[in-house]
C-alpha cells in the first residue's frame, strides 16, 4: 500500500517558509543540538576544517565560472521579442512573446479556473476559447483562451470579465535553471552514495529523461509527455538534457560508487518543456498544470519541479492544492544573480527553495536570494549525465533541488512531511549569518 502523506501544518509551514528573523534548527525541532551542545560544537570544529581543505578546490572552480561570460540564463535575454514556436512536424504552433515586465509568454493566450458555469462567461465578443480541461488531481477546471490584441491585458479583461478577473492570468512560459554544460573536467568527486534504499514515489516536471543513457540502467522512471497542442496539429519538439541530468541526481548511477540517492524509487517525470532554439527550452503554464494534475495522481511523497517564472495566479493555486493534499514541493530558486527578484515556484510560501553552492558550500555567485531559499546543496560543477551518453559538468540551482527532493523523500518514509523539514533543518550545516538567511537559509545539506 502506498503511504499517504499528511498536509503540513500551517503553523509548521509559516516557521518554515516566511520568518524573517534567524532561527536555528534546534529551535525549531528541539532536537539534538540542544540536548548535547558539546557534541554540536565539536561536529561543527570538525566540519570548518574539513572545508578549509577544500576551499583551494573551491576557488578553482570559482575562477573557471568567472572566465564564463554572463549570468547562465542569459542565452533567454538573447531571443527575439517575438519567437514562433512550431511542431514537431513544422507546424505553427503559437508565438512566444517578449512581456513588458521582462517575462515571457503565448501571444494573446490567458488560462482561468471556474465552475463550468463561471467559464461560460467567455463567451464575450474578442475571446476565443482554444480549450477547456478538468484537472481532477488538482481540484481545477481550466479553459484557455485567445484574446483580441486590444484586450490583452489584465485591465481590459477585468472590465470584460469582471467574476472571473482574480482566476486569470497569463499562459506564461517558463525555463529550466541550469546553467551551459561543458565536457566533464575535473569536478570533485562524488562518493555516490545512497542516501536510503526504500521505495519511495517521488515525481519531478521537466524535459523528457534520455532512460537509455547508462546511468538509468537500473532505474525505474515513468514518463507522461504534456506538449500536445490542441488548436495545432501534432505535439511540440521534446528536448532531454536538463531532464536527463535532473533525473541522474535522483535515479542514476554516480560518482565512484556508482550508486543511485534513490536506488529503490520509482521515479514518475512529466515533460512539459518544449524546444524553443538549439540550446533554450521553454515550458507554457497550461502544460506545466496539466504536468502536476497527473503527478497528483501518483501519490507521490515529494515532487521536484526545477524551473523558474513568474508569479501566477493559477500555479499559485495548483502549488496550494498539491501542498493540501500532503505533497512536498521543492524548487529551484533561480539563477538570474544575487540582485534578482523572486521567482516562482520556488516563492510561493509552501515550496521548499533551493540554493547552489560547491561541494563544501561555497554559494553559487549566479544563484537568486532572500526568503525563500530554505536549504543549499551541491550544484556547482556537478558532473551529470548526458543524453548523447557519458556526462558533463553543469551548475545551476536545477541540480541542487533534486540533492533535498531526494532528502526529503528518504526522511517522510515512515514518518510525516513535518518531521521530515525537521530533520533536514536540523541535519543542515549553518552557514552564513546565524540561523536562517537569505543565503543558504537554514544551511548546507552535504548529501
Amino acid at each position: 500500500m502506498v503511504k499517504m502523506i499528511p498536509v503540513i501544518k500551517s503553523t509548521m509551514l509559516s516557521a518554515l517558509v516566511l520568518c524573517c528573523v534567524p532561527v536555528t534548527a534546534a529551535a525549531l525541532t528541539g532536537g539534538s543540538v540542544l540536548d548535547n551542545p558539546a557534541s554540536s560544537i565539536t561536529r561543527q570544529v570538525e566540519r570548518n576544517a574539513e572545508r578549509l581543505v577544500e576551499r583551494a578546490a573551491d576557488r578553482r572552480i570559482e575562477s573557471r565560472l568567472e572566465e564564463k561570460a554572463g549570468i547562465p540564463e542569459e542565452g533567454l535575454q538573447n531571443l527575439p521579442e517575438v519567437l514562433t514556436i512550431n511542431t514537431a512536424e513544422g507546424e505553427k504552433a503559437f508565438n512566444d512573446v517578449l512581456l513588458e515586465d521582462g517575462f515571457r509568454a503565448v501571444e494573446r493566450q490567458w488560462l482561468v479556473a471556474g465552475t463550468a458555469e463561471e467559464i461560460k462567461r467567455l463567451d464575450h465578443p474578442g475571446i476565443t476559447v482554444l480549450e477547456q480541461k478538468a484537472l481532477d488531481g488538482l481540484g481545477m477546471i481550466i479553459a484557455r483562451f485567445r484574446v483580441r490584441a486590444d484586450m490583452d491585458s489584465l485591465e481590459a479583461l477585468r472590465i470584460a470579465l469582471p467574476e472571473l478577473a482574480d482566476r486569470l492570468d497569463r499562459n506564461h512560459t517558463y525555463s529550466p535553471q541550469a546553467g551551459t554544460s561543458s565536457p566533464s573536467g575535473n569536478p570533485l568527486a562524488s562518493s555516490g552514495e545512497s542516501l536510503c534504499e526504500a521505495p519511495v514515489r517521488i515525481g519531478m516536471i521537466d524535459t523528457s529523461v534520455a532512460t537509455d543513457h547508462a546511468d538509468f540502467r537500473d532505474a525505474r522512471v515513468v514518463e507522461q509527455r504534456f506538449l500536445s497542442i490542441d488548436d495545432a496539429a501534432g505535439e511540440l519538439s521534446s528536448v532531454t538534457a536538463h531532464g536527463t541530468a535532473v533525473a541522474g541526481q535522483l535515479v542514476g548511477r554516480r560518482g565512484e560508487s556508482g550508486q543511485a540517492r534513490l536506488p529503490a524509487a520509482t521515479l514518475f517525470n512529466a515533460s512539459v518543456f518544449y524546444r524553443r532554439t538549439e540550446d533554450l527550452s521553454g515550458a507554457t503554464l497550461g502544460h506545466l498544470l496539466e504536468g502536476l494534475n497527473w503527478l497528483a495522481a501518483q501519490q507521490l511523497s515529494v515532487i521536484n519541479i526545477s524551473l523558474t517564472g513568474p508569479n501566477n495566479r493559477l500555479l499559485a493555486a495548483a502549488i496550494k492544492n498539491l501542498q493540501k493534499q500532503g505533497t512536498l514541493l521543492v524548487a529551484a530558486v533561480g539563477n538570474d544573480g544575487p540582485t534578482a527578484p523572486p521567482l516562482y515556484p520556488a516563492a510561493y510560501p509552501e515550496v521548499v527553495g533551493v540554493t547552489a553552492t560547491s561541494r563544501t558550500g561555497e554559494l553559487y555567485r549566479w544563484a537568486n536570494r532572500g526568503d525563500q531559499v530554505m536549504f543549499a546543496a551541491h550544484g556547482v560543477e556537478v558532473e551529470v549525465s548526458h543524453p548523447g551518453g557519458g556526462t558533463v559538468t553543469d551548475s545551476g540551482t536545477s541540480l541542487a533541488a533534486p540533492v533535498v527532493a531526494a532528502a526529503l523523500a528518504c526522511q517522510v518514509n515512515g514518518s510525516d512531511d513535518e518531521m521530515a523539514l525537521e530533520a533536514l533543518i536540523d541535519q543542515a550545516q549553518d552557514l552564513g549569518e546565524p540561523g536562517r538567511d537569505g543565503l543558504f537559509g537554514f544551511g548546507f545539506l552535504p548529501y
